[in-house]
């Protein structure tokens, strides 16, 4: 059953955009009776990024580098007669990389190159070609963009609740096996959880569109959870390393208690350093986990069924 579901066929919206991307490319370019539409069609594939943030570094990119590699051929070509000879391109290839170094424009380097030999090795009109080729591409990143801003943007709100919410279901076994049990709990969940959090944050941060001030405030909110969730990582941390695990206050053992934690309180005579650190950090982690259960509630609250709601796949 596992081995079929890892094999099932799955055709995501990206998947999709990419399609109706690159038809419509071809399609503009069969309007206007492109010289080569196949150029269309790779911006658009080149173009369709799972992000609109994405999307811009690569039309950047691309718009650059092709503008860069067909001036610069087209001057090389205008210069040189021998312009074919390999010594000659590798010489004018030399003289890009140190352009685009220069103005810190290592992102076109490589489709500057590819442009720059296969305009110089293409024997028609050389600024027909440089010409065309660059609207042809222009016309698929276009389309390309246009398709991923217009058509459901890409959105992971949803994965990153969905990790947040995880990460406040694992706490207390954990804590359970930490406090209750004296044992050391593997954690590495919890940091894998913090790493993908973190991860998609920053990529939700990049996304503007649409709803820009919706956004801002969602941003600063997610941080702030991600933040009071790296603050329970670290006293969970701080709980782990102690040697000597002393005894908990009565105080302590009630809010364990109200998360369905049984642990036995010690007594005051047996109350030492250890045990000042031990409930320190504990309250620490708890004032944390209670706040950031509120804070959910409450988003939850002012966005009914939305919460945790999952973005569809786009890949």
């Amino acid at each position: 059953m596992r081995k079929s579901r890892e094999h099932r066929l799955h055709i995501g919206l990206r998947t999709v955009k990419t399609g109706l991307a690159v038809a419509l490319a071809l399609l503009a370019a069969s309007m206007r009776d492109a010289a080569m539409p196949i150029f269309a069609a790779i911006g658009a594939i080149g173009a369709m990024s799972r992000t609109l943030h994405d999307s811009r570094v690569v039309c950047l990119t691309q718009f650059v580098g092709i503008l860069l590699g067909c001036t610069l051929a087209y001057g090389f070509v205008s210069l040189l007669p021998f312009y074919q000879d390999p010594a000659a391109i590798g010489l004018g290839l030399i003289g890009i990389i140190a352009i685009c170094n220069y103005f810190k424009w290592d992102y076109a380097i490589s489709l500057s190159c590819i442009v720059f030999v296969s305009i110089c090795l293409n024997s028609e009109d050389v600024l027909w070609y440089a010409a065309n080729r660059f609207i042809d591409t222009a016309t698929g990143l276009v389309i390309a963009y246009a398709v991923n801003a217009l058509i459901k943007p890409y959105n992971n709100r949803g994965a990153i609740l969905r990790e947040l919410d995880g990460f406040l279901h694992d706490v207390p076994p954990l804590l359970r096996e930490r406090v209750s049990a004296a044992r050391y709990p593997d954690s590495s969940k919890l940091v894998e959880r913090l790493h993908r959090m973190e991860e998609e944050i920053e990529i939700y941060e990049q996304q503007t569109h649409p709803h820009k001030k919706e956004r801002k405030g969602d941003c600063i909110y997610l941080r702030g959870c991600f933040h009071l969730a790296v603050r329970m990582m670290q006293e969970m941390d701080a709980l782990c390393i102690m040697d000597v695990p002393g005894t908990l206050s009565p105080e302590s053992a009630q809010r364990l208690a109200t998360r369905g934690i049984e642990a036995e309180a010690g007594s005051r005579a047996a109350y030492d350093q250890h045990s000042q650190v031990m409930n320190y950090h504990l309250n620490n982690l708890l004032d944390a986990y209670t706040y950031l259960e509120e804070m959910r509630k409450e988003e939850a609250g002012a966005r009914p069924g939305k919460r945790g709601k999952a973005s569809p796949k786009h890949d």
